[in-house]
């Protein structure tokens, strides 16, 4: 299937505006730095710290790697982050006790309170971005949305070689 509109230019330049990846980036940068300026003033924490902190309000009880699976995050970063939260005693730690080898993660009351407050403004924003849309168009762009973030995480996940989408369209670079 080939894009509706033309996101090249005739001289090979990629049309960021028109690009689709950049316009959900611009999106998401958008309305995550709302967010960051109120739970960064009422809890202390940072954009992937909340990124857990909804995801457990909303999936909970999770593990460490369903986490880092589903925000598309570097286990690293998600072990980082559920340290800072553990610690502000916004999330809780426990070992499964079906599976020893698991921890279970879970929001604390607190934590689960600054999720209920941080809801919202999450909300706010959601009808602030298509309050100039009919209700056609939202539903239509709800049901994309989900077949993009569908596609991406079948067709773009971690183990998939980036060679395979343009093998022969890259330049190869000299070498140094």
């Amino acid at each position: 299937m080939t894009a509706r509109r033309a996101n090249v230019l005739p001289n090979g330049i990629l049309r960021l505006d028109d690009w689709l990846p950049y316009q959900c980036s611009v999106v998401t940068n958008r309305v995550s730095s709302m967010l960051a300026r109120m739970y960064h003033e009422e809890f202390g924490i940072g954009v992937v710290e909340w990124r857990l902190l909804a995801n457990l309000g909303s999936f909970s009880p999770m593990s460490a790697k369903e986490l880092s699976e589903t925000t598309a995050m570097d286990q690293v970063s998600v072990t980082r982050a559920l340290s800072s939260l553990v610690s502000k005693k916004l999330v809780s730690r426990r070992v499964d006790g079906k599976d020893r080898r698991k921890v279970v993660l879970r929001l604390t009351k607190d934590g689960a309170a600054a999720y209920e407050r941080v809801m919202p403004l999450a909300q706010a924003i959601e009808r602030e971005l298509v309050s100039e849309m009919t209700p056609q168009e939202i539903d239509a762009l709800h049901s994309a949305m989900k077949a993009l973030v569908h596609r991406a995480n079948t067709a773009l996940d971690a183990a998939r070689d980036w060679r395979e989408l343009v093998p022969e369209q890259i330049p190869t670079l000299p070498a140094v």
